[in-house]
């Protein structure tokens, strides 16, 4: 039987000649039966190894002979979605579903997934919802293997990222490196100096590979490559060589930023990174990096600020946010690295993050992650660092095309943040993955950022005991405009300026039961270094004012037309605005001649084409809402603010982000 063939070592010309034996019709067999000794035959691989490209060579051949093999079509289908062909599943899950819609638990999961991989969002969101359903009408899932109903609830809105960011693709050119670097095999994990006269990268070539056998998925051994520029151009790469690269896996990492430190995974120790240096052109031997870096968990990638001071890396340790998360840990004054710290929920979500690169500005963080806002597997995203809030903001998603439905992952910029070195799977490639430059678009550039010079103004307010006392102060320029002061301390403001023209300003002081005061102060032009100002302000007590007994007031229902507020990235009417449009139209209704605006808004999450976009559906769907009531379309004018124009800051959604999803009426 086929099944008893040890195929562990079986090369792939010997998987084709094997395919030559079995689908000849000369040998008498009938095409069914050959296909059902195929199946059999990669379901031993499958259980003996892990060479899954030869396997799905086999069940695909196995369809080819009968196509009406449900097993035959669900594996090639489920080794497909392994390979760099993705989307090329569909046709295999469909017959499946044809034959027999119950064959596989998750057989509309896995329909929704190959649709998604070849970017057919609609009919990958159409199986998600139905395999929902499914999920709904069963008390437990049968078995770990299977999507979850959190995992369907994600590739929807993966699905959802990826229709937005296809519609709005980023303006970027993608050049493959060419065959001095690409093989035919994979090459992935791109390093560069900074002067980009050296690259570093992973290959599973079998040319040039130190072990001439191959591991057990069939595939060389991976083993470093680097290659140097012959002026513009990269010469052809070589093997690194002992002592970096072994008989077994090797895989580079990282690379400082000036090119002589070398960080190598290994699967040691459930997998932990040691450092090469290369003193005088020639590399030492990898040695582990040791704790706090390496622990029993799997520490993946890192990478080096310029300055050498602080380290950025990957890890799935405890006290993460779920899964590999990344952290950071900076040097002490012994030179020493110190107790790492997670960079937090801006960054870290409960998916994985992976291949952390510190620009060389020491303040752009780029990094891939499974969860965030992306469509789909890793999506390589940007953060920048604010040294006055001393915190990270928002990533960024690099969109599309950089990103894909599958995993983008290993994102090295150069030093100037104008270009980028990384993997991919495209149609110029030579082999499977390819090493690429591409152009990162300027609004997602890292730049140089000059030292800050600012100019601070300390504002103290006693009583008079000189004790320190909370006040009420008014910041004004000459031309009206106003400024807010800092809270530090009890009795204690500072306003902070970078103005590069010095400006008068005035202080209007106030507490309830003391006297106000007013001040003028001149802060000089924030240029050459920072400086700063103290002022002193002494409120003297005054008597309480008299108590007036207020009349009472009574109070009518409001008619008037407040905002609408709408769910992040959504443009559907809440039920509870509905009176807010009853409102409107009786409005509309009493006064005939009267027309109205709809301004719409977004929150500052997503790209400013998306969120103007967003905004004017919103108002659009408040305009149907009032012309599903009687009013005349031509009474009703739209506008969409994107988020030019938020109410409450966008750094958190509770009172913030929340309030600038709206829509506004506005009488003409």
């Amino acid at each position: 039987m086929l099944k008893k063939l040890m195929l562990k070592y079986f090369s792939a010309g010997l998987i084709v000649l094997s395919f030559s034996f079995f689908t000849n019709p000369s040998f008498g067999q009938d095409n069914s039966e050959t296909a059902r000794q195929m199946v059999e035959m990669g379901d031993e691989i499958l259980n003996q190894t892990l060479a899954v490209l030869e396997a799905r060579y086999i069940y695909m051949s196995a369809v080819n002979l009968d196509e009406n093999n449900i097993r035959a079509n669900y594996m090639a289908g489920a080794t497909t979605l392994m390979s760099i062909d993705k989307g090329e599943a569909t046709k295999y899950f469909l017959k499946v579903y044809e034959l027999d819609p119950e064959y596989s638990f998750d057989i509309l999961y896995k329909i929704g997934q190959a649709y998604h991989y070849d970017y057919k969002f609609d009919d990958a969101m159409e199986y998600y919802n139905r395999y929902k359903q499914k999920l709904a009408g069963v008390k437990e899932i049968p078995g770990n293997e299977f999507g979850t109903l959190d995992e369907a609830e994600r590739k929807l809105y993966e699905c959802e990222q990826g229709k937005i960011m296809v519609e709005f693709p980023e303006e970027v050119d993608i050049i493959n490196v060419g065959p001095e670097i690409n093989s035919s095999s994979d090459d992935y994990a791109p390093v560069v100096s900074q002067n980009e006269d050296m690259l570093i990268f992973t290959s599973r070539r079998k040319d040039d590979n130190l072990n001439p056998d191959v591991s057990e998925d069939n595939f060389p051994f991976e083993d470093i490559f680097f290659s140097t520029k012959n002026g513009e151009s990269w010469v052809t790469a070589n093997n690194i060589g002992q002592p970096i690269n072994t008989l077994y896996h090797d895989s580079n990492v990282g690379l400082s930023k000036d090119g002589t430190s070398l960080f190598i995974y290994k699967d040691d120790n459930g997998g932990d990174i040691f450092m090469a240096n290369r003193n005088a052109g020639s590399w030492t031997d990898a040695e582990p990096m040791g704790k706090p870096i390496n622990t029993e968990f799997a520490e993946t990638t890192v990478s080096l600020t310029p300055d050498g001071q602080t380290l950025f890396f990957a890890s799935d340790r405890k006290g993460g946010k779920g899964g590999l998360d990344i952290w950071i840990t900076q040097k002490n004054k012994k030179g020493t690295w110190g107790k790492p710290e997670n960079l937090g929920d801006e960054i870290n979500t409960p998916y994985d993050e992976d291949g952390p690169f510190i620009g060389y500005d020491g303040k752009t963080l780029y990094f891939s992650s499974a969860g965030g806002e992306g469509m789909g597997g890793y999506d390589i995203y940007r953060v920048a660092y604010d040294s006055l809030s001393e915190a990270w903001g928002a990533p960024e998603n690099m969109g599309y095309p950089i990103n894909t439905p599958d995993d983008d992952i290993y994102f090295a910029p150069t030093k100037d943040g104008r270009s980028a070195y990384y993997s991919s799977v495209r149609e110029d490639g030579f082999g499977f993955l390819d090493i690429y430059m591409l152009s990162i678009p300027e609004v997602l550039q890292h730049q140089e950022q000059p030292p800050k010079v600012e100019v601070v103004l300390n504002v103290l307010v006693y009583d008079e005991n000189n004790t320190p006392m909370d006040a009420t102060i008014k910041m004004t320029d000459n031309t009206g405009a106003s400024s807010s002061l800092q809270w530090k301390a009890t009795g204690q403001y500072s306003f902070t300026t970078m103005d590069k023209e010095g400006k008068s300003y005035q202080l209007a002081v106030s507490k309830y039961g003391y006297d106000s005061q007013g001040i003028s102060v001149t802060l000089p032009a924030a240029v050459g270094e920072s400086s700063s100002i103290a002022r002193e302000l002494f409120l003297k007590k005054t008597p309480p004012p008299p108590v007036v007994e207020k009349p009472v007031v009574r109070r009518t229902p409001s008619k008037k037309l407040r905002n609408v507020y709408f769910n992040y990235n959504k443009s559907n009417l809440r039920p509870e605005y509905q009176e807010m449009v009853n409102k409107a139209v009786a409005y509309l209704n009493s006064n005939p001649q009267k027309s109205i605006l709809l301004v719409g808004h977004s929150d500052l999450i997503g790209s400013e084409r998306y969120n103007t976009k967003l905004s004017l559906q919103r108002a659009e769907t408040v305009k149907k809402a009032l012309v599903a009531n009687g009013v005349k379309a031509s009474r009703i004018n739209t506008k969409g603010e994107g988020s030019t124009k938020p109410l409450a800051s966008n750094h958190q959604e509770k009172e913030g982000r929340e309030l600038n999803r709206r829509v506004e009426f506005k009488t003409q």
